[in-house]
């Protein structure tokens, strides 16, 4: 729907940025408590919930792959 020149550098950006939140053992860091207004994150904190919206970004980046 997006124009792909424009749009899949922006794309690649946030997601090497997401991946960056991931730990070396597999722990998603940065997701903020469910119901709680965006005040401070730390890197440690994380929610099961996380670990399936990550997962359903990457499904969306791996079906710009060419």
């Amino acid at each position: 729907m997006l124009d792909k020149a424009t749009y899949k550098p922006i794309v690649t950006n946030a997601w090497q940025a997401l991946v960056s939140a991931v730990y070396a053992d597999g722990k998603l860091g940065w997701v903020q408590p469910i119901g709680q207004d965006p005040k401070e994150v730390t890197a440690e904190m994380t929610e099961v919930y996380g670990v399936g919206a990550f997962l359903l970004a990457g499904a969306e980046v791996l079906g710009m792959v060419e």
